[in-house]
């Protein structure tokens, strides 16, 4: 069972790994990130996040969605996290249909709107939450759980 759906562009943190998985009793870390899967090190430095029970798998986005379709994971308390809002709407386009989205850590070169110092959104990203919140998608801006939840407001 999908217990959060984080976009987070540093993947795997302090802030998941100490206070959201026990926050959300996790037992599954996936990352659902086409440059993550598709580079050994960095697949490598993420898979080592597991402690005490924790798994942790670091898939691409179409791998991601077929894994979780077949219901592999539907015994596990599960936190699926991606790395950008792209990634995000590819999951819930392909039918990973969550009704939340946890907005974390999300940064861009070139600026773009500032939602909180740890959330920058730019126009591309503003069309997607819109799409988002548009089939039902509660949106919230929060980086650990003890944070008070912020909804997301188009700019």
């Amino acid at each position: 069972m999908i217990n959060l759906v984080r976009v987070d562009d540093r993947l795997l943190h302090g802030q998941i790994i100490c206070a959201w998985v026990p926050y959300c009793s996790a037992d599954m870390l996936i990352v659902a990130s086409d440059a993550a899967a598709s580079d050994e090190l960095l697949k490598e430095i993420l898979m080592s996040c597991t402690q005490g029970g924790l798994g942790v798998k670091v898939l691409n986005v179409e791998d991601a969605v077929e894994v979780l379709l077949a219901g592999s994971y539907s015994d596990e308390q599960v936190i699926l996290v991606v790395g950008n809002l792209h990634d995000a709407f590819r999951l819930f386009e392909q039918g990973i249909h969550f009704k939340a989205l946890n907005l974390g850590n999300l940064h861009h070169e070139n600026g773009g709107r500032m939602l909180t110092p740890s959330v920058t959104v730019d126009n591309k990203d503003e069309a997607l939450l819109s799409k988002l919140a548009g089939k039902g998608v509660a949106i919230e801006i929060r980086d650990v759980p003890t944070s008070a939840s912020l909804p997301y407001s188009p700019g």
